[in-house]
């Protein structure tokens, strides 16, 4: 054994060692959160791409300190998609490489890239720096821009990075997934009885259009019957109905129940108080809140759950911008404005998972009864609200009196909620409001009810939509985009995307402030350590030599 003593062969042993595991392609990520591993679902994609993919990564140059480690877990992740796909190709770009800085913000920006300013205290100097954390996937003529953040209102920058990297599977794996879709699923918006106009919905369903075929489905076609217009609408694998604003009659809910039995998921924003926004801001300042009567209580009830006809008010809202002054003299001034509530869905499901703070508009609470159907609560106001009956007077001027606390008394409201399950059909043994064929008596449904008609409505600056969830009063981005699209992708059985959203990680951070005042401590310690260490190392040597001698 006096070989194995010798330097020259252990070193041989441990290089023999690291180039057979090299050799191999042997892996163990021994991290606790598994950050260094890509999903089963991620891995069964990529092995079945079978074209080339381009990924344009654009987060390059002279990065900024908190961004030089997330650029390195990309890096990591990128690895592992070349890894299990040959057609995975890179390509790195620095965009200040190709000209001056103003100009390439510009450029980005028409592309559709905007820029991430961070700021950062070095002793005592303040340093920004411009960065693009973006990534482009290229097959063939197809591209998907992906962006690597994931902000939500009030993250700190430590919470941000986390959450940009928890997501960076997930957002990278979405992006892959509308690039090489090929066969859509079919997803219908219900046009008839007066629902969100067009323009505001407009950027939901510009998202949706990278995963699902979309089209309009009027209840109220002339010349079409009833029995024509259920086989037309079983050709959807969804429909979403958002803000309907008249009455469905008994033949239209037969004819959404059957869709319902037959394995269509219904997507309902619905208000139970009717509030005229725009009447809000009339000289008086002040509208009334009605009853929105939608014939749709027993259709509801059927399936578990009421739409009270209330109205939330909630201490932990959104802020209302109004004007003060005249002409050069206007200032725009944001109160807090307990109609517009502000709520965190939660984590029990991936719909909510990590979605942030979501904005509700007049919205009205949900109620449920004891079925046999699986119900899962997917959002809740705060724990400080209170609730009106109709008619609710609702004034502008009572913004700038002081808010009591005391008088939100009231509990938690559920406004939104997952129905799941068996069910029997809500004219099973009554007269049919109609003759059609195939009647089913029951089935499994699935349905997502919100209590708000606005959720997934964007605001429009001068006739153009705006990014769903962001307010131009405010300039905040809320959660309401990521919220209805985890809402649709669910329904539409996409949960292999919805999946990816598990992953969480376990990041500690150094507390700076407790770093400032013990620097000087740990310098000491660095530095006299190895000085302590080498003395008596030293004294040791020579005290066995010289009981040797």
């Amino acid at each position: 054994m006096k070989i194995l003593k010798k330097p020259l062969f252990t070193l041989i042993i441990v290089l023999s060692l690291i180039g057979i595991f090299k050799l191999l392609d042997l892996e163990y990520d021994l991290t606790k959160d598994k950050r260094y591993s890509l999903s089963k679902r991620s891995i069964s994609k990529l092995v079945k791409i079978d074209e080339p993919i381009r990924i344009d990564v654009f987060l390059e140059g002279n990065l900024p300190n908190r961004f030089i480690g997330f650029r390195n877990q990309l890096d990591a992740l990128l690895s592992q998609l070349q890894k299990y796909s040959g057609n995975i190709i890179l390509n790195y770009n620095n965009p200040y490489e190709f000209g001056d800085s103003e100009d390439v913000i510009e450029e980005m920006q028409r592309y559709g890239m905007t820029p991430e300013i961070v700021f950062e205290n070095t002793n005592g100097n303040r340093k920004e720096s411009i960065i693009f954390p973006w990534i482009i996937l290229n097959v063939g003529e197809h591209s998907e821009r992906v962006s690597l953040l994931s902000k939500q209102l009030g993250d700190t920058e430590n919470k941000k990075i986390v959450r940009s990297l928890q997501q960076l599977e997930f957002k990278i794996m979405e992006g892959l997934h509308k690039v090489t879709l090929n066969e859509k699923p079919n997803l219908a918006i219900l046009t008839s009885h007066q629902t969100s106009e067009q323009v505001k919905l407009a950027d939901l369903l510009k998202s949706l259009r990278s995963y699902y075929n979309l089209a309009s489905f009027d209840l109220k076609t002339k010349g079409v019957t009833k029995q024509a217009a259920l086989e037309n609408l079983k050709r959807f694998d969804g429909l979403i109905i958002s803000n309907p604003k008249t009455e469905f009659t008994q033949s239209e809910k037969y004819i959404l129940d059957q869709y319902l039995l037959n394995g269509g998921g219904q997507l309902w924003l619905v208000d139970g108080i009717q509030v005229d926004i725009d009447s809000l801001f009339n000289l008086s300042g002040k509208t009334y809140g009605f009853p929105r009567e939608l014939n749709l209580n027993d259709y509801f009830f059927n399936i578990g759950i009421k739409i009270k006809k209330t109205i939330i008010e909630d201490l932990y809202c959104a802020p209302i911008v109004l004007a003060n002054g005249k002409n050069n003299n206007t200032k725009y001034i944001p109160y807090p404005w307990p109609f517009y509530p502000l709520s965190k869905p939660l984590n029990t499901s991936l719909i909510g998972k990590d979605v942030g703070t979501v904005i509700s508009q007049f919205a009205s609470p949900l109620d449920t009864i004891n079925t046999d159907l699986n119900k899962t609560i997917l959002m809740r106001t705060s724990e400080y609200t209170k609730s009106q009956g109709p008619p609710v007077l609702i004034e502008l001027e009572k913004v700038t009196l002081k808010i009591n606390p005391s008088i939100y008394n009231e509990s938690s409201k559920i406004l939104g909620i997952l129905i799941e399950g068996k069910n029997k059909s809500l004219f099973y043994n009554r007269v049919k409001p109609l003759s059609i064929t195939n009647i089913k008596n029951d089935g499994i449904i699935k349905m997502i009810v919100f209590g708000d008609g606005n959720l997934a409505e964007n605001q429009t600056e001068k006739g153009f939509p705006l990014t769903l969830g962001f307010d131009k009063w405010t300039n905040n981005f809320y959660g309401n985009k990521t919220l209805v699209m985890n809402a649709i992708h669910h329904l539409m059985d996409n949960k292999e995307l919805l999946s990816l959203r598990k992953k969480n990680w376990e990041v500690a951070f150094l507390d700076k402030q407790k770093i400032n005042k013990t620097i000087t401590r740990w310098k000491g310690f660095v530095l006299l350590t190895p000085l302590f260490f080498i003395i008596c190392t030293g004294w040791v040597y020579r005290l066995i030599r010289s009981k040797h001698l």
